[in-house]
């Protein structure tokens, strides 16, 4: 499957690629945004493999989006104004469609997308299979790679796009999304907040809605309440 988000502030717009979309078995719709911000707002929190961008938008145009999305984000841009066709390109995009879409020319895109999701995952999963089999992992920061043992860190806190990685003897502020982070993380990290990873190895207790790691205490949100106490179950006496 490829996830999808459509930003676009032209409903009729919006709503010819929703149809497109809902035409195509293995896309799936996640969310419709009408403006840059609200956009900015839905992926500090979630990941989609695909984003169909307008360019010619009010307050922030599509192309200044772009520029600060991560350089791997699949990108369509859509416009009325075929003059924006080569600065798109620039931005990395996969396939660059103009106004009124054809469905014909929609799913020509979307074969250009599939080829590139599929690749990118396979890459994505090798990576994340060769970081488990070790004990440790290199964090970018700035200009540095910093190395680091799993088993010393404590927990992870998303501090709007950026992440901080908190161990026994430091804190790091990487440029990182939670979701993707999730992901990558061998499976003694557990998520218990939108904003908060714990390393299941370092946690004290369990008071109310809060896990205690040493003197920090981390609220458990309700999202995620359930799966983390299934955990803790299987190892309560």
């Amino acid at each position: 499957m490829i996830n999808c988000l459509i930003l676009d502030d032209e409903p009729n717009a919006v709503k010819l690629l929703e149809d497109h979309i809902l035409k195509v078995p293995f896309l799936v719709l996640k969310q419709k945004c009408y403006d840059a911000f609200e956009a900015i707002a839905y992926l500090k929190q979630e990941q989609v493999d695909l984003i169909f961008m307008d360019i010619n938008m009010p307050q922030m145009s599509g192309l200044e989006l772009a520029a600060q999305l991560p350089k791997n984000q699949c990108i369509i841009f859509t416009t009325a104004y075929s003059s924006y066709a080569l600065e798109g390109y620039e931005y990395n995009a996969i396939d660059y469609l103009l106004k009124p879409i054809t469905f014909k020319r929609f799913i020509h895109a979307i074969e250009k997308v599939r080829n590139y999701v599929l690749v990118d995952r396979k890459i994505v999963t090798d990576t994340s299979k060769e970081r488990h089999s070790d004990h440790y992992i290199f964090v970018k920061s700035g200009k540095q790679y910093i190395k680091l043992d799993y088993q010393c860190i404590l927990y992870f806190e998303a501090q709007k796009e950026y992440v901080t990685v908190v161990s026994t003897d430091r804190q790091i502020l990487v440029y990182k999304r939670m979701k993707q982070l999730e992901a990558e993380l061998p499976d003694f990290f557990i998520r218990i907040h939108n904003s908060f990873i714990v390393n299941i190895k370092h946690l004290d207790r369990i008071v109310d809605n809060q896990a205690v790691i040493g003197q920090t205490k981390i609220p458990i949100s309700n999202s995620y309440r359930d799966q983390f106490l299934s955990l803790i179950a299987k190892h309560i006496l």
